[in-house]
């Protein structure tokens, strides 16, 4: 746990625009984010994206059924070699170390279409750039299969305590991102799970695309 929160506060540190948080997420939200991914009479594709440390990881790697696979998405090369080594010494990944692989690269550039069953997603949408949130959300629909679920999470109310206190070009992206994200989850948002036990409280919201 200690090398865990080590290796976290270390990339928040270098890294604060692709980590976005302040602290590790609770096994609260590692739960909750992690619920909509069920086991299957055939096998399962899951993909992370944005693992980081390994929270969701570990809850994912749980619900592994056999022919089941997850794939680990993740840009920041320090999370990526902390993954690897964690794959072979945390005793609930290591049992299942041959349905794990781990991706160091973007998820624009990332696989092709159709693939995943479930996308579980860490990324800090609201430091993005709006055009970049758009793209990524894009990205997750065309990866996943007919009808496939997406979950991701936001801090609770960021945007809207963010918005009196901020201007200029800060204040349109924001507001760019909340219009990014209600256009998306208008048509496709099937729950959203409200999860006051992490720091800061949190959203899930899981998507079907259609």
């Amino acid at each position: 746990m200690l090398v865990t929160m080590k290796v976290f506060y270390h990339n928040v540190l270098t890294q604060i625009q692709t980590t976005g948080s302040i602290a590790p997420s609770s096994r609260f939200l590692a739960r909750a984010i992690t619920q909509c991914v069920e086991k299957k009479p055939e096998p399962v594709s899951i993909l992370e994206v944005g693992p980081g440390t390994g929270p969701f990881t570990r809850v994912l790697a749980q619900k592994l059924g056999e022919g089941d696979h997850l794939d680990l998405c993740e840009l920041n090369g320090g999370f990526v070699n902390y993954l690897r080594q964690r794959l072979q010494r945390d005793p609930v990944l290591y049992a299942h170390r041959e349905q794990i692989s781990i991706y160091h690269q973007s998820i624009i550039e990332f696989g092709g279409e159709n693939q995943y069953d479930y996308i579980v997603s860490g990324l800090p949408f609201n430091n993005f750039p709006p055009y970049l949130v758009q793209e990524i959300l894009e990205r997750y629909r065309i990866l996943l299969k007919p009808g496939g679920l997406l979950s991701f999470f936001e801090y609770a109310m960021i945007r809207q305590i963010k918005g009196p206190f901020i201007w200029g070009n800060e204040r349109l992206r924001i507001r760019s991102i909340d219009h990014i994200f209600k256009h998306y989850l208008r048509p496709y948002e099937i729950d959203r799970i409200f999860v006051t036990l992490n720091l800061p409280p949190a959203i899930v919201h899981v998507c079907r695309y259609k």
